[in-house]
């Protein structure tokens, strides 16, 4: 029996995160993907490709996305609709993973 590879981000996406470690985006989380609206253009991540969702004290959302990591600064964001997102991208992870 073979294994399914592990999926892998596009090179390109890794590329603009890296030249631009810290830009403003607008995040919408879908039924299957979050989506986030950037300067250099949308980008949308399944929730499938999240291998790892955690929340630190300061609003902080650090997602692993197959190894490539995205840190969000939401202390802008009011605590209920923080707690809100973090449930849900945690939910969603978990039962796109089953």
């Amino acid at each position: 029996m073979s294994e399914d590879p592990k999926p892998v981000l596009p090179f390109r996406v890794g590329a603009l995160m890296t030249m631009s470690p810290s830009i403003r985006v607008r995040v919408s989380a879908t039924a299957d993907a979050l989506e986030m609206r950037a300067p250099f253009g949308d980008l949308t991540v399944p929730y499938a490709m999240m291998t790892r969702v955690a929340r630190d004290g300061n609003g902080e959302i650090t997602l692993d996305l197959c190894g490539a990591i995205v840190r969000l600064d939401c202390s802008g964001v009011p605590p209920m609709a923080l707690d809100a997102l973090f449930d849900l991208l945690q939910r969603r992870r978990q039962t796109s993973r089953t």
